[in-house]
């Protein structure tokens, strides 16, 4: 028992057995404990006041409701007004159908339907019978053969391709310039009108730092062809350090008629 008793103790001080009924120690806790948890309830229920609600009685839903004699003459305008304003002039309870199987009575008894009788009847073609006739000349053997047609090929002036480029927006420094485009590996390929959006970014000495072609045209040939005339033109250099520069360019395809 006492070797027992020593190993309670040792596992008590090591904090591996706690023990549920009571405390070990001084009671002085449990009484601060008790009189801190009396002092704030009891402060709640003094100053917080509890109240029931109040139960308010149900307000009836009112609706008032006017009784017009249509068939009055004084009241015939309103009835003609309901007749000409209004989809449904006739109301009733749609889970009453008796209304609906009277009104069909009536339209059916006003006007029976027509019983169509089916007939077999024999036709028989003429005799003899007719034939197929060709207006007077104009049968299979009697048509002309036809003329002999040429292809004629009309001359055209050689294209003359350049691309102008322009200034969209941005600040001074840029002048407008132009540059013929020779495109040896499909001519058809060019057609005039079509455009390049092209941003152009330079430093302040005038030096280029980023030419971007818009991401429509990055799979086209001729873009890097452009971007890079667009790359090798003078900037104007600022007078003192100064921030990036950008500008928007427009390049177009036109075709230049040749000097005679």
């Amino acid at each position: 028992m006492f070797w027992r008793h020593r190993k309670v103790l040792r596992d008590r001080a090591a904090g591996m057995v706690f023990d549920w009924r009571r405390g070990h120690g001084s009671s002085y806790r449990l009484v601060v404990a008790i009189i801190v948890s009396a002092s704030f309830w009891g402060a709640i229920l003094a100053y917080v006041d509890v109240r029931e609600a109040e139960q308010v009685d149900p307000v009836d839903d009112q609706i008032d409701v006017t009784i017009v004699d249509l068939d009055a003459e004084q009241n015939r305008w309103l009835a003609e007004l309901i007749d000409r304003e209004t989809l449904f002039q006739q109301r009733w309870d749609t889970t009453d159908s008796t209304v609906i199987d009277e009104a069909e009575k009536r339209a059916l008894d006003a006007n029976s339907p027509r019983v169509y009788e089916l007939t077999l009847r024999e036709i028989s073609l003429p005799t003899p019978e007719g034939k197929l006739l060709n207006l007077p000349g104009m049968g299979p053997g009697e048509l002309p053969s036809p003329d002999p047609v040429e292809s004629v090929v009309f001359a055209t002036p050689p294209v003359n391709w350049w691309v102008e480029v322009g200034v969209v927006e941005g600040p001074e420094g840029v002048a407008p310039f132009a540059f013929p485009f020779e495109w040896p590996d499909d001519p058809k390929l060019m057609s005039e009108g079509e455009l390049w959006s092209v941003v152009l970014t330079a430093d302040w000495r005038g030096r280029v730092v980023a030419v971007e072609g818009w991401w429509e045209k990055s799979r086209d040939r001729r873009t890097q062809v452009i971007l890079e005339k667009v790359k090798s033109q003078e900037i104007a250099a600022l007078s003192g350090k100064g921030p990036l520069r950008v500008w928007r360019l427009e390049a177009r395809v036109v075709n230049r008629p040749l000097s005679e």
